[in-house]
């Protein structure tokens, strides 16, 4: 995943430059090298047209893997958000015989966020359109910031007892409660909290779009600015994520998916 991370913090992944297509054409080689097949779903905008990489060997997947890959002008996004495409390739590699569709979306960050332009909702949307069930949706929002600090949201104290950033959070809505027990998602050497919480907080990422459709969706997160000092900063570098870690969360996702289609 390393390399993966690397790759993408060479490039400025803002949607105003040009380099965002290269990063577009980047993760769908890396997809096809796994020989999945491909395609682009496009995003219009007044900015220009865009594109989602959706890759899959199965025409009725069943389970969505997801994470965005652009990022902030003048930022190298590796928490935000190099680090959650390295975890979806990555799973890519693991699960790409199974029912699931390994989805990288352009436009989650401002001006977009908020907007029916972001790429998860054009993705969700298409979905509902085409009256497409889906068991549900993972979406891997900053994966490879660990840290002593940690800020918990009052209100929250309740659900996660420790003091510092050494845990992966997977966060559900009440609707996606169900998903999230079904994944019984927990990492072998890093502490895991399952979360079922309707607090704005946990609408910050993609996960948003696949809620507002009737989607059941997770989001899988280090908590970001929770945590990272240098969230939508231009010390988002790769030598301050923990790829250890990473794989912890990758596995987790792994064995979830896996024992979820096992029964």
């Amino acid at each position: 995943m390393k390399e993966i991370v690397k790759t993408l913090t060479s490039f400025d992944r803002c949607f105003k430059n040009k380099d965002i297509f290269k990063v577009q054409e980047y993760i769908e080689e890396e997809f096809k090298k796994l020989n999945l097949k491909t395609r682009l779903e496009p995003i219009k905008t007044d900015f220009g047209t865009f594109y989602n990489v959706i890759a899959s060997n199965n025409d009725e997947s069943k389970i969505v893997i997801s994470a965005h890959y652009d990022a902030v002008e003048d930022t190298p996004g590796a928490d935000d958000n190099a680090s959650g495409i390295a975890g979806v390739i990555e799973c890519a590699r693991k699960l790409k015989d199974y029912p699931v569709e390994f989805v990288a979306f352009c436009l989650e960050e401002p001006p977009f966020y908020g907007t029916e332009k972001m790429g998860s909702f054009v993705y969700a949307k298409n979905l509902r359109e085409k009256n497409k069930n889906i068991y549900g949706a993972i979406v891997f929002e900053m994966i490879g910031y660990y840290s002593d600090y940690q800020e918990i949201p009052m209100g929250l104290e309740y659900l996660i007892d420790s003091k510092k950033g050494d845990f992966i959070a997977n966060v559900a809505n009440t609707k996606s409660a169900e998903f999230l027990k079904s994944l019984n998602l927990k990492a072998n050497n890093l502490k895991s909290y399952n979360l079922v919480i309707d607090n704005p907080l946990a609408r910050l990422s993609d996960n948003r779009n696949f809620w507002d459709l009737n989607y059941p969706a997770i989001m899988i997160t280090d908590t970001a600015f929770l945590r990272n000092p240098n969230y939508h900063t231009s010390d988002d570098t790769i030598d301050t994520l923990d790829f250890e870690k990473m794989e912890e969360v990758v596995d987790m996702v792994v064995r979830g998916v896996e024992n979820y289609f096992k029964g």
